[in-house]
């Protein structure tokens, strides 16, 4: 009885799934509104009605800006669900002394040497992903990484210090959060949730709305890294 009822309710939903893919223009025809009109308006107002001159940014964070606000409620989500199955296991397990391990003297050096380095550009990506390739997903990745081999060579202790106990929730959530703050204060402005003033003078306004959300997401996503790999580790 219980199957029959899944694979019932599996039907339901797949009905109107299919019927939507069935009403989708056919792949690469020609005559698809994404090679007529959307494309080129894209290009020809993005920067203009957007605020950014990177058009992927455009497009990502403004004109299918729910989509990406959904997106980065799932990677938190996706971070909850994966702290809650990892700290639920034995207890025991994080008070069993770890296998040490030694580093390389040149790897230990080289990271040490780079991680400023690495650090900044991954600022840099960040705060240039509205006028260059990059952005919050990309700046974080490379935070987030830099974070996992600062834990490899340094140790999990001096790593931790990057992300401090208190603030950590809120770090983690910054991208969904940033996302809800830009989305209520357009809402405020003008009617719509993550609706962006158009007005030519508030382009600067614009800007600044897409520079905080890729901010946030890249400290989120950075944290959510780094976060991951910590409890991993821990239950090793």
């Amino acid at each position: 009885m219980k199957k029959a009822l899944v694979a019932a309710l599996l039907i339901l939903a797949a009905i109107p799934l299919l019927l939507a893919v069935s009403e989708l223009p056919p792949h690469g025809s020609a005559s698809n509104a994404t090679y007529t009109h959307v494309s080129a308006y894209y290009l020809e107002h993005g920067a203009e009605e957007a605020g950014a001159e990177n058009i992927i940014t455009d497009v990502i964070l403004n004109y299918r800006g729910f989509d990406t606000n959904g997106e980065v409620t799932v990677i938190f989500t996706a971070l909850a669900a994966v702290l809650a199955v990892l700290l639920l296991g034995d207890a025991s397990t994080a008070t069993e002394d770890k296998p040490s391990h030694s580093v390389s003297v040149v790897v230990s050096f080289i990271v040490r040497l780079l991680a400023p380095f690495i650090a900044m550009f991954a600022v840099y990506v960040i705060i240039n992903g509205h006028i260059s390739p990059g952005g919050g997903f990309q700046g974080g990745t490379i935070l987030g990484a830099l974070a996992i081999v600062l834990t490899l060579v340094l140790g999990e202790d001096e790593a931790r210090r990057l992300l401090p106990e208190r603030p950590k929730p809120w770090l983690q959530a910054a991208a969904p959060l940033t996302f809800i703050g830009i989305g209520l204060a357009g809402l405020t402005d003008t009617g719509f949730y993550l609706g962006f003033p158009t007005a030519e003078a508030l382009s600067w306004i614009r800007t600044m709305w897409l520079l905080a959300i890729e901010i946030g997401i890249g400290v989120g996503g950075a944290a959510i890294i780094a976060s991951i790999f910590w409890t991993m580790e821990a239950e090793r």
